[in-house]
């Protein structure tokens, strides 16, 4: 006959009960949490900027030119109006040491593609169907990419911004701040200005995406990088075979 157990466990069965809940998976109560996500009040800010928004402009492009300068990469720049459209992207491959540029413009339209190697320089308007070949013009990737330093400087000069919450960029952490205004309105075309901006660890500008204006005009911009260090730059259909 089988005498069943009455009233409380003994010590060493209850001891005995405890151990094997732990190891069934149940959640320990002394387990470590895990680390804490970045936050805008500990993000590391990039040289020009801060939890406030753009410390200075000047040295924020700066910081920009200097992670993205020697890097491949893809970047994309439209400014939008009422009646037109204009949109730049860039590709820079710095392994096979070439790069492309393509310019439309809908108000116009112009469609001309760009590419840059060894070989010189090759521009064909998609629109008229022209080829031009630059053979002797020198080019370097930083000259690829001057045209964008004075959009940029335009598109976030005198903005009104603040650190929202951090965000990850193609494996990288970065900050995203909120538009809310314009600093002086009497030194640039606008009166207001909303949107956002994301500015990487690395220094980057990731992206924005910005609409300015006052009672006789509205333009909004957008830019962003991608393919960071690893983009590629095919040669065209379009260019010739010597």
């Amino acid at each position: 006959m089988v005498r069943r157990i009455r009233g409380p466990l003994p010590a060493v069965a209850l001891v005995l009960v405890l151990l094997l809940a732990g190891c069934s998976g149940l959640p320990a109560t002394d387990r470590q949490e895990s680390a804490s996500e970045p936050t805008v009040e500990n993000f590391s800010y990039p040289s020009g900027w801060s939890q406030d928004g753009i410390a200075d402009l000047p040295v924020a492009l700066e910081t920009h030119e200097e992670t993205v300068n020697n890097t491949s990469r893809r970047s994309r720049l439209s400014i939008i109006d009422e009646d037109s459209n204009r949109t730049t992207v860039r590709a820079v491959d710095t392994e096979s040491g070439t790069a492309s540029v393509r310019w439309s413009d809908t108000l116009f339209g112009s469609d001309v593609h760009s590419y840059y190697s060894a070989e010189g320089v090759f521009e064909y308007d998609r629109t008229t169907g022209e080829l031009t070949r630059r053979l002797d013009e020198n080019w370097t990737q930083d000259r690829v990419a001057s045209h964008e330093r004075l959009r940029l400087q335009r598109s976030l000069s005198e903005l009104e911004a603040n650190a929202t919450e951090t965000v990850t960029v193609e494996g990288t952490t970065a900050v995203r701040y909120n538009v809310t205004g314009i600093k002086d309105p009497l030194r640039v075309p606008a009166h207001n200005a909303t949107g956002h901006v994301v500015v990487t660890e690395r220094g980057y500008i990731a992206e924005f995406n910005i609409t300015r204006g006052n009672d006789g005009f509205t333009r909004q911009t957008r830019h962003d990088v991608s393919e960071f260090g690893n983009a590629t730059v095919t040669r065209p259909a379009w260019m010739p075979v010597e």
